[in-house]
């Protein structure tokens, strides 16, 4: 790899949630409106091949009692990250290494169950359309919603810090090439009383960089 690119820092950062429950409540549910952030972006790019980020809509979500009542779905939010390569030199292969973190910066929900149900889940997938099952610091976690479904992610309900969704990850090509992160953020409608969330908030963004 480039020395030079190894002293670049591409960033590009989305909001990728900003949860407000209100006080207003109906059936057993308060309702739940997500606001977000343009997304900012910082770009930089090399002389020779051209390496580049971008991100998809912040995810928003808004649920009220029309969708979100007892006996209704999950609400669910997508968006993604992108990494392209393009070599200027066709027939010359490079090599390059990214990161995508999941940066929450500030959350006060907290579990409304006795068993700790999984109230928001994150759930990601691989530019081969794997999903991803190992995040350092995350637990992947199953969760049964008010409708019998079995749902499956990462559980953020109370968490907070940096994790790393691809760490050192690295894109190849002759000509040109590109990774999507697909990310889905889930509103477990739990059927039961998550009243004790009422005004609390989640702040997260999605960050990818170059790898140093």
């Amino acid at each position: 790899m480039n020395k030079k690119w190894k002293r670049i820092l591409m960033t590009i950062y989305i909001l990728v949630l900003v949860v407000m429950l209100s006080t207003a409540t109906f059936a057993y549910f308060s309702i739940i409106q997500v606001t977000t952030v343009k997304p900012v972006v910082q770009t930089t790019t090399a002389v020779t091949d051209w390496l580049s980020f971008n991100t998809g809509d912040a995810i928003n979500i808004y649920a009220t009692e029309e969708n979100f009542g007892q006996g209704m779905g999950d609400i669910v939010g997508s968006s993604y990250g992108s990494v392209l390569l393009r070599v200027s030199n066709e027939g010359t292969e490079a090599t390059y290494n990214y990161n995508i973190t999941l940066n929450i910066e500030d959350n006060n929900f907290v579990y409304t169950t006795d068993t700790s149900d999984a109230e928001l889940l994150l759930v990601v997938h691989d530019p081969e359309g794997n999903e991803v099952r190992d995040i350092p610091g995350l637990q992947y976690v199953s969760v049964v919603n008010g409708n019998g479904e079995e749902l499956h992610g990462f559980d953020v309900t109370t968490a907070t810090g940096t994790y790393y969704i691809a760490n050192n990850y690295a894109i190849t090509s002759n000509l040109q090439e590109q990774h999507i992160w697909d990310v889905d953020l889930i509103l477990v409608n739990l059927g039961s009383d998550q009243q004790e969330n009422t005004d609390k908030s989640i702040d997260a963004y999605l960050e990818v960089s170059a790898a140093q």
